[in-house]
This record gives C-alpha cells, sequence and structure tokens, in this order.
C-alpha cells in the first residue's frame, strides 16, 4: 500500500515538474516570435533560455534526490528512469531551442560566420546524467539491500 501512495506522489510532482518545465520552454520559444529589434529579442531569449537551464539542472537535482528517498522506501527503480526522462527530454529542448536561436540570428543578419558544438554538448550532458544516476542507483541498491540484511538479522 505504501509503495502505491509513494508512487502517486512521485507521478504528481513529476508532473507539476514537467508542466512547469513545458509552459517555460514554450515561453522561451515564443520570444523569437516578438517584433522587437534583432538584438533585444537574442538579448531576452539568452536570458529565457539560462533561466530555463538553471530550471532543468534544478529540477533534475531535486528529482534525483527524491528519487534516492522514495526508492529507499519502495525498492521500484522507476523512479531514476523518470530522472532521466526528464532531464534528457530538458537536455535536447534546449539543443532545439539554440538551433532555434542560430536561424533567428542568421534570418536576421546577426550571424558571425562560427557555429557551436550544441550537438556534442547535448549527448555528453546526457550520458553523464544517465552514468550518474546510475551509479547512484545501484549505490542506493546495495546500501538498501544490506541495511535490510542487518534489519532481518
Amino acid at each position: 500500500m505504501k509503495s502505491g501512495i509513494i508512487g502517486r506522489i512521485f507521478m504528481l510532482l513529476f508532473t507539476v515538474v514537467c508542466l512547469f518545465t513545458a509552459y517555460w520552454i514554450f515561453h522561451t520559444h515564443t520570444v523569437l516570435d516578438k517584433n522587437d529589434s534583432p538584438h533585444s529579442v537574442v538579448r531576452l531569449f539568452n536570458i529565457n533560455n539560462d533561466l530555463l537551464s538553471n530550471i532543468v539542472t534544478i529540477f533534475s537535482l531535486i528529482l534525483l534526490v527524491i528519487s534516492n528517498i522514495f526508492y529507499w522506501r519502495t525498492g521500484n527503480g522507476t523512479f531514476f528512469l523518470l530522472s532521466i526522462i526528464y532531464f534528457s527530454a530538458g537536455i535536447i529542448s534546449l539543443s532545439l531551442l539554440a538551433d532555434a536561436r542560430f536561424w533567428y540570428i542568421r534570418k536576421n543578419g546577426l550571424w558571425k560566420g562560427g557555429f557551436t558544438s550544441d550537438f556534442f554538448i547535448t549527448a555528453y550532458l546526457i550520458l553523464s546524467v544517465i552514468i550518474i544516476t546510475l551509479i547512484d542507483f545501484f549505490i542506493i541498491k546495495y546500501l538498501r539491500n544490506r541495511f535490510i540484511i542487518k534489519r532481518k538479522l
């Protein structure tokens, strides 16, 4: 019975975090539709994009901490999977927004001829988070199993 309630609580938190992040992704993308000067649009977009990057990072860490707590209580590893999915979706969204910014800059004549390594950074971040989360999962699984064995003795 506990795992059902804990699962619902996690799903509620996960849904709220996803909705807030989706709203901010949509808001950041609509900045490029403004009719202001291209320089001010790009500046405002960069501010919103940086804030979105911080939101994704902070919420990913919060979800990972909550995943640790809920896994300890239930033994269900789904919480870690959802944390990885959230972070991966957030990083991919940031990469797509960077691409939209690039095309906006090119369209409005602000491009100076350089390219970015957004794809490689995105792949690196996603791979890093997956590895860190898996290591965290195996450590917490090992500690939980040791605790359960000690408790039975």
